[in-house]
């Protein structure tokens, strides 16, 4: 396990586990953030894939707002965080439960793949913040009205009222996001592990 305070990292033969232990809604510092995309740095020579998950049953609330930090500079390690996940060697699943706001979306939806539970809120509330975020990753998931919806009106959806099956996400019962992502991690151990991230970076090419 590598010593954390906000960001729990576990290990086993067939994936790396990082979650976000920060109560009450694992609302991300720089501090927050920076730990993050280290740990996800850490495994970067590691042939195994990630999963994230939130503790206490709610992914993340987003950027702590309470921080006293500029926007400036909260914009630029949320970026970093975001680069570090999309650019990571191996597969990264997210597994949203609970809810998934703001930042915390931006984190689920950067995943390569997205595990998330019918019942998840989902909401991006920067408009109301007066804060201006890149929703690129959201594209990855949702067709452009319904960002437009989320981002200029800051409404609340539930994760299966958004059609994200279609998309490519995989929607499970409340309570087994986890669960579910476990499995298609362990699913992805019968392939070549070279192959597994020579095929990523073809992706994204």
């Amino acid at each position: 396990m590598i010593p954390a305070t906000a960001v729990r990292c576990d290990t086993n033969e067939s994936y790396v586990r990082i979650g976000f232990d920060r109560p009450p809604v694992n609302a991300f510092t720089v501090e927050t953030l920076v730990e993050l995309c280290d740990v996800i740095e850490t495994f970067a020579e590691d042939a195994r894939p990630l999963v994230l998950v939130g503790t206490g049953g709610v992914f993340s609330a987003g950027f702590d707002i309470k921080q006293d930090v500029s926007m400036e500079t909260a914009m630029e390690h949320a970026s970093r965080c975001l680069m570090a996940i999309q650019a990571h060697p191996t597969p990264i699943i997210a597994a949203v439960e609970g809810a998934a706001v703001g930042l915390g979306l931006l984190i689920a939806t950067s995943a390569d793949i997205l595990v998330v539970s019918r019942a998840a809120r989902v909401r991006m509330p920067e408009v109301s913040l007066g804060i201006t975020s890149d929703v690129a990753p959201l594209r990855r998931y949702l067709p452009d009205p319904w960002i437009r919806r989320m981002c200029l009106l800051g409404d609340v959806f539930l994760a299966e009222r958004l059609h994200l099956e279609s998309a490519g996400a995989i929607v499970c019962d409340p309570g087994r996001a986890e669960e579910t992502a476990t499995a298609v991690l362990v699913a992805m151990t019968a392939i070549d592990t070279d192959f597994l991230k020579q095929t990523k970076r073809g992706l994204y090419r």
